[in-house]
């Protein structure tokens, strides 16, 4: 089981500079690629966006790629007709205020265009050592999403194991509903009446209200579902949506169960159930 929560990050030096790669991923219900990267690997955005759609299946990716301590190693061009073209204007405008200071070359070659400096390419050595270090992430980051996912099975074993427990005592408690409804029944009747009355009667009346009022067919779908929900956590795949699905469902029968029971007793159980059934569902929106 896979949980769609995980963090990777590495740091590492090529031949032009140092990087550090980070991936954060959080629950969706679908899979969201987001890239933020420096200008100078723009032209490789396409073949990460496709890597990290690639190794996950569900879920919002942030991946961050940072540049720092660059080596420059660019070649340097000196403009030299510009130079000239600032270097005579500067001497104009001496001429004219009768200025007896003289130009230095460092002023000039701070002059805008002056120095110009090749465009940075990202050398193939450089490209190689991101993508080595970009699998590395992407694999610290699954490696945490399947820690915190048998974190959350573990979890969803625990309430399934007990909503189980709850569901076995209720059908204790539901084992001989007929035959009490049957005595009540005919004691409230002769209560009233203040004589006997026939059996036939009463099983009339009591096959109306036990078809209301009775649970059977609610148990056996909720002990199908629970049943079905242990098998498909320990499939692999996205299960995610399926599991908060079969948790739906079994919050829809305890939902009827707690509805026709007039049982304080089982009343209260149901409350510990659908609470136990809240936090499976919270869970799996979080598991791929």
């Amino acid at each position: 089981m896979e949980s769609m929560t995980g963090y990777g990050y590495v740091e590492g030096t090529t031949d032009q500079f140092s990087f550090s790669i980070s991936i954060k991923s959080l629950n969706s219900r679908y899979l969201e690629a987001y890239t933020n990267l420096p200008k100078i690997l723009k032209d490789e955005s396409i073949e990460i966006e496709s890597l990290l759609k690639e190794r996950f299946s569900r879920g919002k990716l942030e991946l961050t790629i940072d540049f720092f301590e660059w080596i420059d190693s660019r070649k340097i061009h000196i403009n030299k007709e510009l130079l000239k073209k600032y270097y005579h204007e500067f001497r104009k405008v001496e001429t004219e205020l009768g200025m007896n200071e003289s130009l230095s070359i460092e002023l000039l070659l701070t002059m805008d265009g002056v120095i110009q400096r090749e465009r940075t390419q990202l050398s193939e050595r450089s490209r190689k050592d991101i993508f080595n270090a970009l699998d590395a992430v992407i694999k610290k980051t699954i490696q945490m999403r399947l820690k915190d996912g048998n974190s959350t099975k573990a979890d969803l074993k625990n309430s399934i194991a007990i909503i189980s427990k709850d569901l076995k005592e209720i059908e204790l408690l539901t084992k001989n509903s007929t035959s009490s409804m049957y005595n009540k029944l005919k004691q409230n009747i002769e209560a009233v009446t203040e004589s006997k009355v026939s059996d036939d009667r009463i099983y009339s009346e009591i096959a109306i209200l036990a078809d209301k009022l009775d649970i059977n067919e609610e148990k056996i779908r909720l002990s199908d579902h629970i049943k079905k929900f242990k098998q498909m956590m320990n499939e692999s795949g996205q299960i995610g949506k399926q599991l908060d699905f079969l948790a739906q469902e079994m919050f829809r029968e305890i939902n009827t169960i707690s509805s026709k029971s007039n049982s304080s007793k089982i009343s209260h159980i149901v409350v510990g159930i659908k609470n136990h059934i809240d936090k499976i569902r919270e869970h799996c929106r979080n598991i791929v």
